[in-house]
């Protein structure tokens, strides 16, 4: 949507979340919930051995698209953007597949609604003290490495 900065987390989630070459990162069958294999995740995007672009020209982020090396760097990434990992989902993301998948969810990260992605925000201690005075968070832009 217009005024969303693509380098993003947010943003960059959306579009392995809509990426037919990853396979670790998926959308629950409401389109409301992230779906994430971790083993596969951690194989397929944080590997130090992924070439960037395996599969042709955009095949989707490199392992330094979210500066982490370790899943749980990665969790923390979603934990900071309002992230929550929903441990009472019992389901699977394939018929009969229920083991290794996690469920995260944000109220403004569906499926059919990129433009709530402008909402999200990094959850900064300055953005934590907006929030608790009923003001308006803002987003930091992105560094230069980040670019």
């Amino acid at each position: 949507p217009a005024g969303l900065n693509a380098s993003t987390f947010p943003a960059k989630l959306w579009r392995l979340a809509n990426s037919p070459r990853v396979r670790s990162v998926r959308w629950d069958s409401q389109g409301q919930g992230l779906l994430i294999d971790r083993s596969l995740f951690e194989r397929e995007l944080l590997s130090p051995g992924h070439a960037h672009g395996r599969g042709g020209e955009g095949a989707g982020p490199g392992p330094d698209s979210f500066h982490a090396t370790h899943f749980g760097s990665f969790v923390r990434q979603l934990n900071l953007y309002g992230f929550h990992k929903v441990v009472d989902w019992v389901g699977s993301a394939e018929p009969g597949d229920a083991r290794g998948w996690l469920r995260f969810r944000n109220p403004n990260f569906r499926r059919d609604r990129p433009d709530l992605l402008l909402r999200i925000k990094r959850l900064t201690r300055a953005n934590r003290q907006r929030l608790a005075a009923g003001l308006e968070v803002r987003s930091r832009l992105p560094s230069r490495f980040q670019q």
